[in-house]
């Protein structure tokens, strides 16, 4: 078996998926009113057959393996291992519960592409802010995916958004907990609402201690919807220096974190 290059296997296995091999699962689904749609906050990800392609393709299919175990609360942990040459090999492991639907099938893949990111698989998504979208009863273009959130009764496609194009992988080796570290980016004060934020309607914060340190939990909302979203270290700073008031306009970037709780990455002051 021939050597291969761990830093160059770490650059390929980074590049970024094609379009084609790009999907979106939504993070949460609001309820239209005032005859306005449904509408979701959607984020990217890859599905493990692409991380298998992916693998195939860099390494070989007989220089990788996964592993798999049960832990003891009935999560599952899993390992992906890559064989640079016969004696050495690279194993990286992450864990997820199991699923509400096939639990065990749906743990599994959970746990396997954790696991691909800390290889640097589609660790690139991870940048990416979330995104609105609009729900419709039927499909407007061929690339429309289904969506449903039986407990609200909403189902119909959307559009799938366009990656920001500022995020592609740059061959640079960072931990996969960069994009927690990095969540709190300057905030801007213009008088508009720049590209890829959402106008909404300040309600008001607490201001909390925890893990992280000092974090205000704010609220905000938009045509009719109010979300949580979470300010920490240099973003709940500058939120407290803009001094806004109930009622004020801002504009809001956020993504989730590996728990599902929306951060502010930018916020905006569009007007009082």
């Amino acid at each position: 078996m021939s050597q291969l290059n761990a830093h160059e296997v770490f650059e390929k296995l980074g590049a970024p998926f094609s379009e084609s091999e790009i999907e979106w699962r939504a993070q949460q689904v609001y309820e239209g009113k005032n005859g306005t749609p449904p509408k979701a906050l959607v984020v990217p990800y890859v599905q493990s057959r692409a991380i298998m392609n992916r693998l195939d393709d860099v390494v070989g299919w007989h220089r990788w393996e996964n592993i798999v175990e049960e832990l003891p609360g009935g999560g599952i942990i899993q390992g992906i291992r890559i064989w640079l040459s016969d004696t050495r090999s690279i194993t990286k492991w992450d864990g997820a519960d199991r699923t509400n639907i096939e639990a065990t099938k749906g743990g599994i893949s959970s746990a396997f592409k954790r696991a691909a990111v800390l290889l640097n698989i589609g660790r690139y998504l991870y940048s990416e802010n979330a995104r609105w979208v609009q729900i419709a009863p039927n499909k407007v273009t061929q690339k429309d995916e289904y969506i449903t959130d039986k407990k609200k009764n909403i189902s119909g496609y959307f559009t799938p958004p366009s990656l920001s194009g500022n995020n592609n992988y740059q061959g640079k080796q960072q931990s996969t907990e960069e994009p927690k570290k990095n969540q709190n980016k300057t905030i801007q004060e213009p008088n508009e609402v720049p590209a890829g934020m959402i106008e909404c309607t300040f309600k008001g914060f607490i201001d909390r201690d925890g893990s992280v340190g000092k974090y205000l939990e704010a609220w905000f909302e938009s045509n009719g919807d109010i979300a949580c979203l979470y300010a920490i270290g240099a973003t709940r700073d500058q939120l407290l220096s803009l001094n806004l008031q109930e009622g004020d306009v801002v504009a809001v970037a956020s993504k989730p974190d590996d728990k599902g709780n929306f951060i502010i990455q930018t916020l905006v002051k569009v007007a009082a």
